[in-house]
């Protein structure tokens, strides 16, 4: 099995994949997908569905946002691949694909984005947004130009939802048309500003999403494009060596071999044009006129040696004026390819060989990726090159005292080569950072020259660490607490796993504030181990003190994850509004950063947003290949999502790929075991868990033969947790009811679940249903209430799916 499991993995890696992966037919499990729907139909097919009030053509000056969802390769293997993920029968099962196997077999080539990219900027459109996947491709243009591009027409319109108004945005009334000559890359097409989903029962305000402008000279800011090779990084013993630890240091093997590796995304090469010694030295940037569309380098997985010191020639040649384009750097990578440590970053014409050094014995001991190369943003007009030979890294005996500033340059670390804690929640950079301008050729040190917490996490070690468990007051005077949930549920805090070592992603329009997060925990008695960090997406979102706001849904968010699962770190991805283009760039990122699981504690009428239904669970089936779980509410209105009284579902959580979490009310004993449950309803401000069968995916094969559910479509939710009564902090304390609380819940539990068993799950859809297999072993059977046109009964209903996991043992048997 191991042998197969290698040779896949080896497959996937070198793009041959599509002769090796195991059909689905092989196992009990049936391909599925979204109902077949064509690029070219309406992106919003039922606008008055949301309630929209048109106000007529939109100003043709006026600037739109587009978005758009480029086409995976080889999707037919992409499906039998995640399939034989979640499949414990298959050897594959939990073999995830690493985020460079991903992009170098599935994901859209470089030639097709920049095809789409070119149609789009020859019409008029500016790249406002790209992403290291090359998955969307985010522009904006004069509504005119958008259009003629597309052959729609767009109007302006004022939405509403339960009759308040939402503001003034523009959407198409006509379907949109892909062109013929990028039609076969584009899978979806997003034109327009709804706000397409709300946070359930926290409704207040939405901000019209930020516009990014490009500069005079038409140029944009395009992503680093570095990729480490991928590989076990393992802590050696700290050894005192005077030899270079520089595989092939003058890279006279005349490749790009023997240690080193292209780490890029545009090839660098060995030439022969004027080595410093020798016959050969590397070329970083393009051979001919122009900058690299991205980044073009070598680099080469070293261990620090005491009192390590770093030399190497250079031979830099740039007409660039500054770095807000393109420069060349130098750097220490931890093993997901993120800058530990910055060396240079500069854009120098010397036209001749420099020696820069740099101390690095702040890293003995550790492993990392010294990196080498050139970014740039594909502008032909100028050009960016840097040759690098003799490349030496040896301890010096003794360390180094940092040299004055020359034409060396030069990079002294830190004294504390510790990372300092996470005072607050503030956002970091991306996954992949863009250096920073410098004035000269000598790099800034970092604050940390310690690896910092990698953007691709992992789970821990097998095994809960012992954790204490959640033991505060069960509830408080708005309602219940962490340990409530804890006790009556069983999480698995109460038996020692609180999520240590993993990560999660919050996916809102809010970033949050570290101290609600401690007034909530102060008042649940819990203690937080884990970290909190805010990442801004498409300019971010902004947080507000009232109680209305969607900064509530967020504070409710992160306080009920760390107060179920205290050792957990958490990522906030916030955006300015919950728009379909926000919402799936906020989701790709999260993807490209590799977090355990998200959580979405939102939802809109299903059949309001096609593309964002298909965007969405495109986006999450990728997610699932790379080990990602995408858990999302069901929805607070019942069966009535859509408000026309007719039943109707809540996407995504209707989506194939999502975790859809519904609601349940409970009573507790003095002890604070579960006493009662019943659906989650309140009449008091018509609440009711939401739930039903999707007219947009059909019927997955994990749900296929299971008693109760409906087989026209896919039937939401899967499971339900608590969904009423608990309090939150935001400037003070208040009441909520939503499955916007039963989802983090739902979130947390999985990140308990990972630590246990030390791995990620992906597309745990598969295993949730196979565990329960008409037994309530591991589950707590709902079998009364209503959410409108369907009941809770014995067994799997629309109302609180299979019902509420029973914690420690569902994270156990899952």
């Amino acid at each position: 099995m191991h042998a197969y499991r290698r040779a896949i993995a080896a497959a996937v890696a070198i793009g041959i994949a599509a002769a090796t992966l195991t059909p689905a037919s092989a196992y009990p499990m049936r391909a599925f997908g979204r109902r077949p729907q064509s690029v070219s139909g309406p992106v919003v097919a039922t606008p008055h569905v949301i309630g929209v009030r048109d106000l007529g053509r939109r100003n043709p000056a006026a600037l739109t946002r587009v978005s758009l969802l480029l086409n995976y390769r080889h999707q037919r293997e992409l499906d039998m691949l995640v399939q034989n993920q979640g499949n414990r029968r298959s050897p594959l099962f939990h073999h995830f694909l690493t985020r460079r196997q991903f992009d170098n077999f599935f994901a859209p080539t470089m030639a097709q984005e920049m095809q789409v990219i070119r149609a789009l900027r020859n019409s008029g459109f500016r790249i406002t947004h790209l992403f290291p996947n090359r998955t969307i491709v985010d522009a904006i243009a004069p509504t005119r130009a958008v259009e003629n591009f597309f052959g729609t027409e767009i109007h302006s319109v004022v939405q509403f939802r339960r009759g308040r108004s939402l503001g003034v945005h523009y959407t198409n009334v006509r379907p949109v048309t892909v062109p013929a000559g990028i039609a076969r890359f584009v899978k979806t097409v997003s034109v327009n500003d709804l706000i397409v989903a709300h946070t359930p029962h926290l409704l207040s305000h939405y901000r019209v999403p930020m516009h990014v402008a490009l500069n005079a000279r038409g140029r944009r800011h395009v992503a680093r494009h570095i990729r480490v090779p991928h590989r076990r990084f393992v802590r050696h013993a700290i050894h005192r060596m005077t030899a270079n630890v520089i595989t092939n240091p003058g890279f006279e093997t005349g490749r790009i071999n023997d240690g080193w590796f292209q780490c890029g995304n545009v090839n660098a090469f060995v030439v022969t044009t004027h080595p410093h010694s020798g016959k050969y030295d590397n070329l970083d940037g393009k051979q001919t006129s122009g900058e690299p569309y991205g980044d073009s380098g070598v680099c080469q997985l070293v261990t620090i040696p005491t009192n390590g010191l770093l030399s190497a020639w250079l031979y830099q040649t740039s007409n660039e004026v500054n770095t807000d384009y393109a420069w060349q750097e130098a750097d220490l990578l931890d093993q997901y390819g993120n800058v530990v440590s910055n060396l240079y970053t500069t854009v120098n014409n010397v036209n001749g060989w420099v020696q820069g050094t740099w101390d690095l014995s702040a890293y003995a001991g550790g492993q990392y990726y010294l990196y080498f190369g050139v970014h740039g943003d594909g502008y032909g007009a100028l050009t960016t090159r840097q040759y690098v030979d003799d490349v030496s890294l040896a301890s010096a005996g003794s360390p180094t005292p940092t040299p004055a500033p020359t034409a060396t340059p030069t990079v002294a670390p830190t004294a504390t080569p510790t990372a300092k804690p996470t005072a607050t929640p503030t956002a970091k950079p991306t996954a992949t950072p863009t250096a920073k301008p410098t004035a000269t050729p000598t790099a800034k040190p970092t604050a940390t020259p310690t690896v910092a917490p990698t953007a691709t996490p992992t789970a821990a070690p097998g095994g809960c660490n012992n954790a204490a468990a959640d033991n505060g007051p069960l509830s408080g005077s708005n309602g219940w607490l962490a340990t409530g949930v804890a006790k009556a549920f069983d999480f698995p805090v109460q038996h020692g796993c609180n999520g240590a070592g993993v990560t999660v992603g919050v996916i809102i329009d809010s970033p949050v504030q570290q101290s609600d997060i401690n007034a909530y925990l102060s008042a649940a008695g819990v203690t937080e181990t884990g970290t909190i960090t805010n990442v801004a997406v498409d300019g971010g979102g902004t947080y507000s003190s009232s109680q209305s706001s969607d900064s509530v849904e967020a504070s409710l968010d992160v306080e009920t994850i760390v107060g179920l699962a205290p050792g957990v770190n958490v990522r906030v991805y916030n955006f300015p509004s919950l728009s379909d283009q926000d919402i799936e760039d906020a989701y790709n990122q999260a993807v490209s950063d590799g977090v355990a699981a998200t959580n979405s504690s939102f939802g809109g009428c299903e059949t309001s947003d096609t593309p964002f239904d298909t965007a969405t669970n495109s986006i999450a089936e990728q997610a699932a290949s790379e080990g990602t779980t995408f858990n999302a509410s069901s929805g607070d209105s019942g069966s009535n999502e859509c408000g026309t009284g007719s039943a109707a579902v809540s996407a995504p959580a209707s989506d194939t790929y999502f975790v859809g979490v519904g609601s349940v009310n409970f009573t507790d004993t003095s002890t604070g075991a579960l006493a009662s449950i019943t659906a989650g309803t309140d009449s008091g401000n018509g609440f009711a868990s939401g739930g039903g069968v999707s007219v947009e995916f059909p019927l997955p094969s994990y749900q296929s033969g299971v008693a109760g559910v409906i087989t026209s479509g896919r039937n939401s939710p899967d499971v339900a947790l608590p969904g009423v009564g608990v309090v939150v902090y935001n400037s003070g304390a208040l009441e909520v009811d939503g499955t916007s609380w039963s989802c983090p819940q739902f979130t947390a539990l999985i990140a308990e679940a990972s630590e246990l068993h030390g791995t990620k799950f992906g597309y745990v859809l598969p295993q949730i249903y196979s565990i329960f297999g008409g037994n309530y072993t591991n589950y707590t059977d709902v079998t009364s209430g209503s959410n409108g046109a369907y009941s809770a009964k014995a067994g799997y209903d629309q109302v609180t799916g299979i019902g509420a996991p029973k914690g420690w043992a569902w994270a156990q048997a899952i």
